[in-house]
């Protein structure tokens, strides 16, 4: 039986009580204390209760896996300065993640290049960046 938040209680007197397990105590929704009510009324808060909470957890799993990493190296990635970015079907172009424009050596956009070369430059301009050379950008 999966874990729910919230239970039914009868009390001495006939009516019911949403429980908290949580709390260990009467449920409470908007100020209001969900305790001596009919069992049809309390059995409903009871479900709507538990499908919100439910729908809570999903919506937390899903923003956790949203932020984790998806690739191993993801946070070595998300690092670099300069990636290839795919245009049309075969072909490359590398970006600078700075600017979000293509890069330009030596007023040649670096576009339309095959994923080897794209690969090698990306490399290379990640390496030499912080280093003078032919490869740097102004």
């Amino acid at each position: 039986m999966p874990y729910r938040r919230y239970g039914l209680e009868e009390n001495p007197d006939g009516t019911w009580r949403v429980i908290d397990y949580r709390e260990g105590k009467a449920a409470e929704t908007n100020g209001a204390v969900l305790d001596r009510l009919p069992h049809d009324t309390a059995s409903n808060l009871e479900f709507i209760l538990n499908a919100q909470e439910k729908g809570m957890k999903k919506r937390n799993r899903k923003r956790r896996a949203r932020f984790a990493p998806q690739h191993p190296k993801a946070h070595l990635m998300a690092t670099e300065r300069y990636s290839r970015h795919k245009n049309l079907n075969v072909y490359w172009t590398v970006v600078d993640a700075i600017t979000g424009q293509p890069v330009v050596i030596d007023g040649i956009v670096m576009d339309m290049l095959s994923e080897e070369e794209a690969d090698e430059l990306v490399e290379r301009l990640n390496r030499d960046e912080n280093e003078e050379g032919p490869f740097k950008r102004p």
